[in-house]
């Protein structure tokens, strides 16, 4: 069995290697210490493809598998984990939501902007009181007429303030669990939903993250992503593993690659020297 990767794969991480040392390294401090990433690195991702990986090309996307996305994440998280956030929650959580549980419309609406970096997109999840956790959300979308109205708070969102589009989740019925939490395609600029940056980051610090306020929020009945006849399939249940743990195991590895470089000379040295050979102090 061959494990290693293919030439289509090598050639990729080399392109994200070269974008990383070309476009985002040099800015790294500057972007911490203004705890903002320049923006129009998002329409460089998206002109290089990488805004677009695992989506099929009649959406916009650059096709490509799912280790070549993680081979791009990985050389992103090298250089500015900040900019690597970027891509996997616009990409990884957002587009690839589309693409998997999308009708027609919502791919054709959304999927072009966000491969190309037009859009950016928020993962609408994580609440003040239960974290990351989507079978207790308290956010609401309840139904009157041909929409629903939605209500309640989103913290520490990946995003939040660039995006063009929020991935919500609500509790849309009183079932218990995940069963009852609906995913919409919400517009950041509908009447209602508001946004607060996050400052004072220890980490991440140049990635737009930010609370979400939805206050009487009207969205269409057609801004559902997936049915909810099929709620035990839905993204609500399934985006840990369709999703996060990839990403989440991806940006586990970059920082302490980013440090190899610069810590093998000093290492070496170390070794070399008399001072570090047998001696009495040692015994």
């Amino acid at each position: 069995m061959n494990l290693g990767l293919s030439e289509e794969q090598e050639a990729v991480r080399r392109l994200a290697r070269d974008f990383v040392d070309r476009e985002i390294a040099p800015h790294v401090i500057a972007w911490d210490r203004a705890e903002e990433v320049d923006r129009s690195i998002v329409k460089k991702l998206g002109g290089v493809g990488f805004l677009g990986l695992t989506v099929d090309e009649e959406y916009g996307g650059s096709g490509g598998d799912h280790l070549a996305y993680c081979l791009v994440t990985e050389e992103l998280g090298r250089g500015d984990s900040s900019v690597r956030g970027i891509v996997s929650v616009s990409l990884g959580l957002v587009a690839k939501s589309i693409a998997a549980w999308g009708n027609e419309e919502q791919k054709r609406r959304w999927l072009p902007g966000l491969t190309s970096g037009a859009y950016v997109g928020c993962f609408g999840l994580t609440e003040p009181g239960t974290g990351s956790d989507a079978g207790n959300l308290t956010t609401r979308a309840v139904r009157d007429g041909d929409d629903y109205v939605v209500n309640g708070t989103k913290m520490f969102i990946t995003n939040g303030t660039w995006a063009d589009v929020v991935l919500l989740f609500a509790r849309s019925t009183d079932a218990p669990g995940h069963k009852g939490v609906s995913a919409f395609l919400v517009p950041t600029d509908t009447p209602g939903l508001t946004r607060r940056t996050i400052h004072g980051k220890l980490g991440l610090r140049g990635q737009a993250t930010a609370e979400i306020v939805l206050e009487d929020v009207r969205v269409p009945a057609s801004a559902m992503l997936a049915p909810r006849a099929r709620a035990s399939r839905s993204p609500c249940r399934r985006w840990p593993r369709a999703g996060c743990r990839s990403r989440r195991a991806v940006s586990a590895s970059p920082r302490p690659r980013s440090t190899w470089p610069s810590a093998t000379p000093v290492s070496a040295s170390s070794s070399a020297s008399p001072s570090h050979g047998t001696s009495s102090s040692r015994n």
